[in-house]
């Protein structure tokens, strides 16, 4: 009477459990990075409509997220990503997930399918949730972004270099530029979706050489310039003593769409046109964490000029 198995069955019995645990381990954990990303929507749905509530009341967007708090928003945990380990519970809301990828527009714009908050933090950065003017937001899939060929996330603010994006865009930046990738992903429409930005200090240009019926957008401490294939330079100068930065966009070839971030008015730069705007900057607190993030709204504008 045969007893017990052999070698081989028992191989056999053990690979199929181990297989088997695998996959539910693996169900599990995606199970509970869903649950997080899910929370992370909600609080996003939760801002937006807070931010629509501030629009309302006060005819403009906050400068920052923290200042729908406590009259728009009364539980500051809705500022927290679930997926966010560096931001602490008693650093809320004044430091939160959400305030460095915010990008401040103007809040009778009337193009909604533009982004204006985010969070890269999903699925081991293969996914985000994306707020847009609609008021409605979306978990999406992320786009790879390499600087000189390597990989580069969403926050991230890096020196000169070449940037490479995935709908075949190039963004050329001159040795003493500072340039910050917000995000870059699969928006609701099915189309690639970029954003990158200059911060307040950042000195120096970038040529964008932007391919496609992608949305692109440049934001920077004056203006958000959105393209749709064509060629451009962007230049900013930032001086320190009087806290004001200039934003120079250079078109050769195609147009671009140029939003002044003071009060949203657009100006069409078409081929061989410049836009020059001087802005003052808000004075950026180093301990809020917005230094290394998408800069805020200016102060004022000293002038523009379209030549």
């Amino acid at each position: 009477m045969k007893k017990g198995f052999s070698l081989i069955e028992s191989i056999i019995i053990s690979f199929i459990i181990v297989s088997l645990a695998a996959m539910v381990l693996g169900l599990v954990s995606r199970s509970r990075a869903l649950s997080r990303s899910t929370v992370c929507l909600n609080n996003l749905r939760q801002i937006s409509m807070a931010i629509e509530n501030y629009q309302a009341d006060w005819k403009s967007s906050p400068n920052q997220l923290y200042n729908l708090f406590p009259n728009y928003i009364k539980d500051k945990f809705t500022f927290k990503c679930p997926e966010d380990k560096e931001v602490l519970s008693g650093e809320l809301p004044n430091k939160n997930s959400y305030g460095n990828f915010y990008v401040n527009r103007s809040f009778n714009d009337e193009d909604t399918g533009k982004l204006y908050l985010f969070c890269p933090r999903h699925f081991n950065g293969t996914k985000g949730v994306g707020a847009f003017l609609s008021y409605s937001a979306n978990i999406m899939t992320m786009n790879p972004v390499t600087l000189n060929g390597n990989r580069i996330i969403p926050g991230q603010v890096n020196q000169g270099g070449t940037y490479k994006f995935a709908d075949g865009t190039t963004v050329t930046a001159d040795p003493s530029m500072k340039v910050g990738l917000c995000g870059s992903f699969i928006s609701p429409d099915d189309k690639h979706y970029s954003i990158i930005f200059v911060p307040e200090d950042s000195s120096g240009s970038l040529t964008v050489d932007h391919q496609g019926d992608s949305r692109f957008e440049v934001v920077t401490p004056g203006l958000i310039a959105g393209v749709s294939g064509t060629k451009f330079t962007v230049n900013n100068t930032y001086d320190s003593i009087t806290n004001q930065a200039v934003t120079t966009v250079s078109v050769s070839e195609g147009n671009v769409q140029c939003e002044d971030r003071t009060d949203g008015t657009k100006n069409i730069v078409k081929t061989h046109e410049k836009i020059s705007i001087t802005v003052v900057c808000q004075k950026i607190d180093i301990t809020s964490g917005k230094t290394k993030s998408v800069p805020v709204r200016p102060l004022k504008k000293i002038k523009v000029v379209k030549f």
